[in-house]
């Protein structure tokens, strides 16, 4: 009798479960946006990437040793990178790190080629401006050097808030 009342019940909470499936939504629920909704946002956010492109066609390629590209995190603006040598690049930006030093180590994603600190001209929670040239020659001539700022944690020396950033 009792395998017989709990098949009863499975069927009616089944039934119950299949039955709610068929019939349509009357409207949005209050944590979904209406149908109409969508479509609207999505040409917009699509149409927000193509703004960009106009620009980047009318930058001067004349300067090819120039990276227009703003590279940033919480505690990194890095306004430029060039390449001013042949083996020599200079880096712009601002950086808020605690008492204004950071540090970079520039790989080319086996070793680590060069490294170095830099002092920036203020300590944070201000944004300080830095300047800082590397001069690094590659291993091998078909490898990427990536150059990476990173603030030392006081605690263990371990790498916080890590920006890597491809050397042009």
């Amino acid at each position: 009798m009792n395998k017989l009342l709990s098949i009863a019940l499975i069927a009616v909470l089944l039934a119950g479960c299949v039955s709610s499936k068929d019939t349509p939504s009357a409207g949005p629920t209050p944590n979904q946006p209406p149908a109409t909704e969508q479509p609207a946002e999505q040409p917009s956010d699509s149409a927000q990437p193509e703004a960009p492109q106009p620009d980047d066609s009318t930058q001067p390629t004349d300067d090819q040793n120039k990276k227009d590209e703003t590279y940033q995190n919480d505690i990194f603006q890095v306004a430029s990178v060039e390449k001013t040598g042949e083996d020599t690049f200079t880096i712009k930006g601002k950086a808020r790190v605690f008492e204004g030093n950071f540090q970079y180590v520039v790989e080319d994603g086996h070793n680590e080629l060069a490294k170095g600190s830099v002092q920036s001209s203020a300590g944070a929670p201000e944004w300080g401006d830095f300047q800082f040239t590397v001069k690094v020659k590659k291993d091998h001539p078909n490898s990427t050097l990536t150059l990476v700022l990173f603030e030392s944690s006081p605690k263990d020396g371990s790498r916080k808030m890590e920006l890597p950033i491809a050397l042009p």
